[in-house]
C-alpha cells in the first residue's frame, strides 16, 4: 500500500466508523445473500466491524499487524472458513459505499489494497495450525 492509500483508508474509516450501526447492517444483508455458513451473517458482521476497527491503524506497521491480527483471528466466529477478500472485502466495500460518507473510486482502490493485505494476515492467524483454533484433533497421550 502507498502512503496516499493509507492515508485514504485510515481517514474513510474515521468517517465509516461513526456509522457502525448503519455499516454493520449493510454488512449483515450483504452476508446474508452470499454465504452458506454455519453462523449467521450478524455475528459475521460484527466481528468483520471490529476486526476493521483493530486492524486498520496498523497497517503501515505490518509486524503490529500480524500480532495484533492473531488476537483477532482467535475471535473469528466461523469454524470452517477463514475470512477472505472474496467475500469479507468485497461485502465489506459494497457495505462501505453505502455508508460512507466520502466513498469515491479512489478511496474504493485504496481499501482494495487494504483488504488484500488484511485477508491473508486474517487468514493465515484464522486457519495457522499452530493457533489454538485448529481443526486438527489432539493425539491421545
Amino acid at each position: 500500500m502507498t502512503p496516499d492509500d493509507l492515508t485514504c483508508v485510515q481517514r474513510s474509516w474515521a468517517a465509516l466508523r461513526d456509522r457502525r450501526l448503519s455499516l454493520i447492517a449493510e454488512l449483515t444483508v450483504s452476508f446474508e445473500s452470499i454465504l452458506a455458513s454455519p453462523i449467521d451473517a450478524a455475528s459475521r458482521a460484527e466481528w468483520l466491524c471490529s476486526a476493521v476497527e483493530e486492524l486498520v491503524e496498523l497497517l503501515p506497521a505490518p509486524s503490529k499487524l500480524a500480532e495484533s491480527a492473531r488476537a483477532v483471528g482467535e475471535r473469528w466466529p466461523d469454524p470452517l472458513v477463514a475470512p477472505s477478500y472474496d467475500i469479507d472485502g468485497r461485502a465489506w466495500m459494497a457495505a462501505a459505499s453505502r455508508c460512507g460518507p466520502v466513498w469515491s473510486e479512489t478511496v474504493e482502490a485504496a481499501w482494495r489494497q487494504a483488504w488484500l493485505l488484511l485477508s491473508d494476515v486474517l487468514a493465515a492467524e484464522t486457519l495457522s495450525p499452530f493457533g489454538s483454533r485448529s481443526t486438527i484433533p489432539p493425539q491421545p497421550t
